[in-house]
């Protein structure tokens, strides 16, 4: 029987770095995207084509690195490319990440994790550009970012996507085909085609694989425990958090916040969500991603 005092979710729902980290910037928000599933709120034009122009650009750009990840030579990729992907993928051959492990190469790859919650079954997802590895480790995540502001790395540190993707990697490595990698052996990168020679490197370590399995768990029971609208309230309406998040939220107009929605400062948050709730073939040019699903 169910317990009217917690959440059901459908057996196919997933959790992400993209919606658990809208939980923790506003749980009406995550309450909006991942459980009503408001892809787009009624508004104007205008607002949308934009975000529609950016989110075609960043896939766009995401699907260059790919194929040339793949090995398709660079000059069969850059005839006629328009700005601003003449200008990111030019970045990109110029300031490539370096020192990356050779061995093993998977570009566009999804990591499904099942994890036990208060006794309930959940399932992990989390979608990786880039994965670099050598047998046993290194392993290295690179992150492709075309955010117009580079984010400092204190800033990403305190993203779920820096938790999620080193953990769920490490947790999987056993059934992928470099093998199992310890915690000390994985790294993630984050690199920017607007600052394309100030990437971000964050190193992990058995601490805080721990620590992160902890936090994701806690933040997925706390989702659990909640069972309706009102217990996923908007945030405290200040001029800071309308700074943060407000202004940049699609999804302001429903809640009093905007009289339009806003464009979001990283359009690649608001692809990543289109992709895990519906799919890529929402997202225009992203193509077909393989699929990793490890027995567990």
């Amino acid at each position: 029987m169910s317990d009217p005092s917690r959440l059901e979710l459908p057996g196919t729902f997933t959790f992400t770095q993209s919606n658990l980290q809208a939980f923790v910037d506003c749980p009406r928000r995550f309450w909006l995207s991942s459980i009503q599933a408001l892809a787009w709120p009624a508004a104007e034009l205008s607002p949308l084509r934009e975000l529609e122009r950016r989110l075609r650009e960043g896939s766009q750009f995401h699907r260059l690195v790919q194929r040339h990840q793949i090995g398709i030579a660079a000059d069969a990729l850059t005839p006629l490319l328009e700005l601003p992907l003449a200008e990111w993928f030019d970045a990109y051959l110029r300031h490539p990440p370096m020192e990356l492990p050779g061995e093993f190469r998977e570009a566009e790859a999804t990591l499904i994790h099942s994890l036990t919650v208060d006794g309930v079954v959940v399932h992990l997802l989390a979608r990786y550009d880039l994965i670099c590895a050598d047998a046993g480790g290194p392993a290295v995540i690179v992150d492709w970012k075309t955010t117009a502001r580079p984010p400092s790395a204190e800033e990403l540190r305190g993203r779920v996507q820096s938790m999620l993707y080193p953990m769920l990697l490490v947790e999987a490595s056993a059934g992928l085909p470099w093998g199992a990698v310890p915690p000390e052996k994985v790294e993630m990168r984050y690199w920017f085609a607007t600052a394309p020679e100030a990437p971000v490197h964050l190193g992990w370590d058995a601490e805080k694989q721990k620590s992160a399995r902890v936090a994701i768990g806690a933040l997925i029971s706390d989702i659990l425990t909640r069972s309706s609208e009102v217990d996923f309230p908007k945030i405290p309406d200040t001029m800071q958090n309308r700074r943060r998040h407000c202004d940049f939220c699609i999804y302001r107009s429903r809640c009093g916040r905007g009289e339009s929605p806003g464009i979001p400062h990283d359009a690649e948050e608001v692809e990543q969500r289109i992709f895990e709730e519906y799919g890529a073939s929402e997202v225009e040019a992203i193509g077909a991603l393989p699929v990793f699903d490890p027995a567990w």
